[in-house]
């Protein structure tokens, strides 16, 4: 029985002097505080295999000059993006109009694919790795988007043969601007009852406009009745979250980029400065330029004690407008990109460091606030 003791505790010695640092560090230990080993290598005259890394670090290129600089680290940004906007809202733009939904796009295409099954409409074409759905000629009436609508859910449009036209939707489902969102689009399109032209052009303007937006209406309220009873998600459709816009640091520094048309990120920068409190002095459509007032001491939510006594119990001596910075958006390929500089015309310009740290929240807190 000793003998088995001795062995027992000789055993656990041996494996675990590592493990409690009594005889000195582990080998991870040590792989940890010396860094990377160099590379192996194989004696000439061997068989020299060829090599790859599968985990290259790839080359850290300054673009903003923050080498060998001090920078006093801030809080990190919120991950909750939510200040107050609708879960379901209709939007339009010009002659553009679309469904936006603060939900996740992988919870939202079942639902969609849902609507038309549970109304009868017949469905020609469904992939959610594009997030697009298309139906079949559907018999209805001619008249206003209310009757059409009901003839097309009713299918009373055969007794009215000479009234009778047929309808096909496209619907697309894609990430929104903002992180976790998605955007919904019905494009329509129309002929009369015996046309066989099968020919369909999809140019993102419908026949019937007043139809496309009654389509919209429809299914935004059943998306709200469907979500509101719990989600359901794709698996396949949750390839597709990628966000419309990206913040990413390029050499000439940090730059918002919209996967949007013009009009649309114009008025979508605007609609985040007005909303995220940001002051505009003044803006020019033609050179698209904003020119805003913007400091280190903004808060865009101060809450009811902070509007009342200011946000940081500043005195009102040093609680100005901030510095003026340019809010420049300019095409580039298919994207908006959107960046911000100093206003040349402002005395009270802050330190190079200090800028740049001001332009990059300013860009990150347009970002929050983009639907």
């Amino acid at each position: 029985m000793i003998r088995v003791c001795v062995l027992a505790l000789v055993l656990l010695t041996l494996s675990g002097c590592s493990w409690l640092g009594w005889f000195g560090k582990s080998d991870e230990q040590v792989r940890l505080e010396t860094g990377s080993t160099d590379l192996t290598k194989v004696p000439p005259e061997l068989d020299q295999p060829p090599f790859s890394d599968p985990m290259p670090i790839p080359e850290v290129v300054d673009y903003r000059g923050l080498a060998d600089q001090d920078i006093e680290l801030q809080l990190p940004d919120a991950l909750s993006t939510t200040f107050g906007v609708e879960q379901i809202v209709i939007r339009r733009l010009g002659d553009n109009r679309w469904v936006f939904l603060d939900i996740p796009l992988a919870a939202i295409w079942p639902q969609v694919v849902l609507f038309w099954e549970e109304n009868h409409f017949p469905v020609a074409m469904v992939d959610p790795q594009t997030g697009q759905l298309e139906t079949e000629w559907i018999v209805g009436t001619t008249g206003n988007p209310d009757e059409i609508y009901d003839s097309l859910t009713s299918g009373n449009a055969w007794e009215q043969k000479q009234m009778a036209y047929q309808y096909k939707f496209l619907v697309k489902v894609e990430p929104g601007v903002r992180s976790g969102s998605t955007e919904l689009y019905i494009e329509e399109q129309n002929r009369p009852l015996g046309g066989f032209d099968d020919r369909i052009f999809w140019d993102g303007t419908s026949d019937n406009p007043e139809l496309e937006g009654k389509m919209l209406s429809v299914l935004a309220y059943y998306l709200g009745d469907r979500t509101a009873q719990g989600p359901s998600i794709s698996l396949v459709a949750a390839t597709l979250q990628e966000s419309k816009a990206s913040l990413a640091a390029e050499e000439e520094g940090m730059v918002l980029r919209y996967r949007l048309d013009f009009d649309r990120a114009w008025a979508t920068v605007g609609a985040a400065l007005e909303d995220a409190k940001v002051e505009v002095k003044d803006l020019d459509r033609t050179s698209a330029i904003y020119y805003v007032y913007y400091s280190s001491r903004h808060d865009p939510d101060p809450g009811f004690f902070g509007r009342l006594f200011g946000s940081d119990g500043e005195s009102d001596e040093d609680s100005g407008p901030g510095n003026r910075f340019r809010v420049q958006l300019e095409s580039d390929l298919d994207e908006i990109k959107v960046t911000v500089d100093v206003d040349v015309d402002d005395e009270l310009a802050a330190s190079d460091t200090e800028n740049l740290i001001l332009k990059e929240r300013l860009l990150k807190l347009i970002k929050e606030y983009s639907t």
